[in-house]
């Protein structure tokens, strides 16, 4: 089965900057081009709501600006697909850095949590400590100071494998926490060409617990002051605002609060959806992929919503069980299920108020997106009738919704409506519900998926 998830592994990541599958190569260059333009220690928001997309931008960003200074092989295309792209003269190095703070938020501080991670994702740390003790024991002891300003068990276990032995033994005395911060910072720069910067990458910061966020933040603000140190937050803003809420109260201003954290709030360029469909392998050449099509327009959904969606759909209506007896079968399964199980995704209320007879106009506004004649055409007189307004010269304009909705009535209706409706060409009947639902269920044997003798197979 095809596999519509383009997960952020290294090999995605290369590939989808190699052929530029999600359309984001043009951002990825302005992006690096605006931080190589900033001076000084700022932090910026990228913004977006969930599933578009976030995570997969900051890190295609992380293995770029790696390649800028790496000599790994396995990074080999990357600078050459991107450096037509990347125009500014004014080109810097960094020491990127990507922290996952959801999958962090259980740790004691933010700040070890994070130096951590760092030390995880800077190259040649090993090749320091045999070629330079002097530079590896004022690193380690920069480590050391700052395990005992912030306290915490991960970085300790980290100093104790490295130098094997009890470092805070050793240790005199305590610095301030941001010029400990600083001073470490000063050190792993050494090793580095002059102009370089750390560019802390901080993701799913709305998904954590509230108190980790407002930590995390805090910490931040407070102790990363270092002239060469650039943080940005890939993050939902409206969701962030919620979680702050949760921590100051639900009349705290959170928005003015984000704002003293943040120099700029960027929002993140979208997708080209084209080049997206022919990454995940989705082809529109059957009817129930241009339904699809439309529906993950209609209803904007975002990349992580389209997988869900294709997925679902993938699994309820397999191509090799498409094979139809009856008129009315390819109407269910290619044009109604799709647009069911779009609209779940998007919107369970409206679902729910779909199916229990409530509400027509949902599948209305997406048929009139669609080639409704072709799409729908069990519901007219083919060749006499059309939905089509502009299509009335030879033929008599019917409304869809009035068409539709004897149907619509008979299938998801209470008790007291019609049993059975006719149509050109076929028989509507009540307990078609039941087939239909069982598509969505995806529980439809595969020799049921088939046309029959009035909806009770």
């Amino acid at each position: 089965m095809i596999s519509y998830e383009l997960k952020p592994t290294f090999d995605n990541l290369k590939n989808s900057i190699l052929t530029d599958s999600v359309g984001r190569n043009k951002s990825i260059a302005k992006f690096i081009e605006l931080l190589d333009e900033i001076d000084g220690n700022v932090a910026i928001a990228l913004d977006d709501s969930w599933g578009n997309g976030k995570t997969f931008f900051v890190k295609q960003t992380q293995i770029v600006l790696q390649n800028r200074t790496s000599s790994d092989e396995k990074l080999n295309g990357i600078r050459q697909c991107m450096e037509k792209l990347l125009k500014n003269d004014k080109v810097r190095n960094y020491l990127p850095v990507y922290y996952d703070a959801w999958s962090n938020d259980n740790d004691t501080d933010p700040v070890l949590s994070i130096i951590f991670n760092m030390l995880q994702d800077v190259d040649d740390l090993e090749d320091y400590e045999v070629n330079d003790k002097n530079w590896w024991d004022r690193f380690t002891t920069g480590l050391e100071l700052i395990t005992t300003s912030f306290g915490g068990p991960r970085v300790q276990a980290f100093l104790d494998s490295v130098k094997g032995k009890d470092v805070l033994s050793e240790i005199k005395k305590r610095k301030q926490s941001d010029q400990v911060l600083n001073q470490l910072f000063d050190t792993l720069l050494e090793k580095q060409p002059a102009d370089t910067r750390i560019l802390f990458f901080i993701d799913e910061i709305d998904r954590c617990c509230p108190n980790f966020a407002v930590r995390l933040l805090e910490r931040i603000k407070h102790y990363f002051l270092h002239e060469k140190v650039i943080f940005v937050v890939s993050v939902n803003m409206s969701e962030l605002q919620h979680t702050i809420k949760r921590h100051y109260g639900n009349d705290f201003n959170a928005d003015k609060y984000l704002r003293r954290f943040f120099d700029f709030t960027i929002p993140l360029p979208p997708a080209d959806m084209t080049k997206y469909y022919e990454t995940i392998n989705f082809e529109d050449n059957k009817a129930k992929d241009e339904i699809a099509k439309v529906v993950m327009r209609k209803y904007n959904f975002s990349l992580r919503e389209i997988t869900r969606y294709l997925q679902y759909l993938k699994v309820a209506v397999p191509e090799r069980y498409i094979t139809y007896g009856d008129h009315k079968y390819p109407f269910y399964v290619e044009i109604l299920t799709p647009f069911l199980i779009g609209l779940k995704v998007h919107d369970s209320d409206k679902y729910n108020d779909f199916i229990n007879g409530k509400d027509i106009s949902s599948f209305v506004e997406i048929m009139q997106e669609c080639r409704a004649d072709s799409f729908c055409e069990i519901l007219i007189n083919p060749g006499k009738e059309t939905f089509n307004k502009e299509n009335t010269a030879q033929k008599t304009f019917v409304s869809l919704e009035e068409r539709f909705k004897p149907m619509y009535e008979c299938l998801f209706g209470y008790n007291d409506s019609a049993k059975a409706v006719r149509i050109p060409g076929d028989t509507i009947y009540s307990n078609d519900k039941n087939y239909i639902l069982e598509i969505m269920s995806m529980m439809r044997a595969s020799q049921n998926l088939k046309g029959g003798n009035n909806g009770t197979n």
